[in-house]
């Protein structure tokens, strides 16, 4: 079968998991490229190629200075005893050391580590993870699956917020199994840093650092997980010095565009683009959802084979009929989605045609586990000919939708915040996630021929519309991450984040109209860099604040715009 053909070569030992560092990633990038040629596609990269460059972060390399002492201790030694954190500033910070808990402030829930607890100018130490949940109503989850308080940039970017300077964690789970302690600068990677100087060390040398004070991060921690109440406290005496220098690894990446020209003299200027990203996680350095598996080769066979496989098969299906779609249709196989949607960024910024002659874009994420043919679509309302064409024509496949009222996270964001309908396809979530496990063999090959045939109609279709399709802004009523789970944004604001890197704070695509940010006077180009008196260096950021805040609270918002601050105040809604 030409589909599981494509899935078993593309989630193959061979090609080590298709990270953007490893050789597995140009292998199928050839592969693509080939396939493309195969059909009779016109190239739509760089300088008659199929490819389309880019940098990607991939790391960063540890540079002097670099050092934690312990009070007047010596300097620990480097990646034995302690490490610094990927998200990790660099700079240096010489100051008392506060215990900060789990560094956790979840208000909503009444709980707050730093509640009463004066950090500014000062270093926190924090635990890894988070309070066992104690009722139903409790925002924590028990492990693997923590909730996102437990995340490492949450925990840094709530230090920096209550005015810390730095931040030393401390993974009291492994006791017993030292090479488990500390998480390579890889693994604590995030998309941009934490603007704090953080650092992890390990069990024993926190409990030799704070036994002449009196202090057990056991007993601590056995308190909180206890009562459920934080334990945060001062430690008079208790300093620390603490210099970290990163500097970013870049690897170069290509997206691999294939063009289908339009039969159409009238239509075929303007196109409709179909994506898949081929990328996956490697060896799980970053992104794999268990440490003990950092180093495996990561198959990414659901995540994203199977959307590169229906991807292929619809280009060539397309390709060799017959029947050649009125309008254009771009077929683009993305890199860097793993690590931050870089591919489809530049794409939009890239296109080989103009990218607003793009009239819909349609996403193949996680295809490859069909259930009761059922299939889940994220962003179809943002053109109702979209939807309609999707019900009608999935209807006809014999696919069940399962519709999500949001937009989802995946390569189509990058084209829906140009205003550009986009929906995305997805058979579902699965316990091989993001772990060794996603493997070939799991595949449901029938249904990913299903999800093409239904691709390959809709398609034709859209390309052959004469209807307008008038683009709709979607709400955002919880942040749906990559495997479906609901993870929820707090009070509503309104704002449409455009997903694109800034220096500093959130650029916005739109603001949905009535909005309490349509109402403030924010638009379109505008840049938020503060909300109610914080600082927002990115999307996390502004999450972060919404999430602390409720329906009714007015706050004030400092945007940039044309390059000059402007202050405005809004009053935040209830989301539903």
């Amino acid at each position: 079968d030409i589909l599981a053909g494509h899935a078993k070569y593309l989630a193959s030992e061979q090609l080590t998991g298709r990270g953007v560092d490893t050789p597995g990633i140009k292998l199928a990038r050839d592969y693509i490229a080939r396939e493309f040629a195969k059909y009779g596609l016109r190239p739509g990269g760089d300088d008659g190629t199929y490819l389309q460059g880019f940098n990607v972060p991939i790391g960063v390399t540890v540079k002097e200075p670099t050092a934690l002492a312990l009070g007047a201790d010596s300097p620990l030694n480097l990646n034995h005893d302690w490490i610094p954190l990927g998200l990790s500033d660099s700079g240096t910070v010489e100051a008392e050391v506060v215990f900060a808990g789990y560094g956790i402030t979840a208000k909503d829930y009444g709980y707050d580590d730093y509640a009463g607890l004066d950090v500014k100018g000062k270093i926190v130490l924090v635990l890894r993870y988070e309070p066992p949940p104690k009722d139903d109503k409790s925002p924590f989850q028990e492990a693997p699956r923590y909730s996102s308080h437990a995340a490492l940039y949450a925990k840094a970017a709530n230090a920096r917020d209550h005015g810390a300077l730095g931040m030393i964690l401390v993974d009291l789970n492994h006791t017993g199994n030292e090479r488990r302690e500390l998480l390579s600068t890889r693994r604590s990677l995030w998309r941009s840093n934490a603007s704090v100087v953080a650092a992890q060390i390990k069990r024993r040398l926190a409990d030799k650092w704070l036994e002449p004070h009196g202090m057990s991060l056991a007993a601590l921690k056995e308190r909180i997980d206890r009562e459920g109440k934080p334990a945060s406290t001062t430690i008079p005496g208790l300093k620390a010095s603490l210099s970290v220098s990163l500097e970013e690894i870049r690897e170069r990446a290509e997206n691999v565009v294939g063009i289908l020209p339009g039969s159409d003299p009238a239509l075929r200027n303007e196109n409709i683009v179909i994506g898949a990203h081929f990328d996956h996680l490697g060896f799980g350095h970053y992104g794999t959802r268990g440490s003990s598996t950092e180093g495996q080769i990561h198959h990414g066979a659901d995540d994203n084979a199977s959307g590169t496989a229906v991807l292929l098969r619809v280009a060539e299906q397309m390709a060799r009929s017959g029947s050649k779609p009125a309008r254009t249709v771009i077929f683009a196989a993305f890199s860097g989605e793993e690590l931050g949607l870089h591919g489809s960024r530049h794409y939009v910024g890239h296109a080989p045609m103009p990218v607003l002659a793009t009239k819909a874009m349609l996403n193949l994420d996680m295809v490859g586990r069909l259930r009761n043919n059922r299939l889940t679509v994220f962003g179809a309302r943002s053109a109702k000919e979209l939807r309609a064409t999707i019900m009608d024509e999935a209807g006809k496949s014999g696919l069940r939708i399962t519709e999500s009222d949001g937009v989802g996270r995946s390569d189509h964001i990058s084209f829906y915040t140009k205003k550009i309908p986009s929906a995305h396809f997805f058979t579902g979530t699965h316990a091989d996630y993001h772990r060794p496990s996603d493997t070939w063999e799991k595949l449901n090959f029938e249904g990913m021929g299903k999800v093409a045939e239904f691709i390959l109609a809709a398609a034709y279709r859209l390309a052959g519309t004469t209807e307008s399709m008038d683009y709709a802004a979607l709400p955002l009523p919880a942040h749906l991450n990559h495997d479906g789970e609901r993870r929820g944004y707090g009070t509503y604001l309104g704002s449409i984040p455009d997903f694109e890197r800034t220096t500093d704070g959130v650029r916005l695509a739109g603001v949905r109209e009535g909005s309490p940010a349509a109402l403030a006077g924010l638009r379109e180009g505008d840049i938020i860099i503060r909300l109610a008196e914080r600082k927002i260096n990115n999307l996390e950021d502004l999450v972060a604040v919404l999430r602390s805040k409720k329906p009714g609270d007015a706050v004030e918002i400092i945007v940039l715009r044309d390059n000059k601050p402007l202050t405005v105040k809004a009053i935040l809604k209830d989301r539903g």
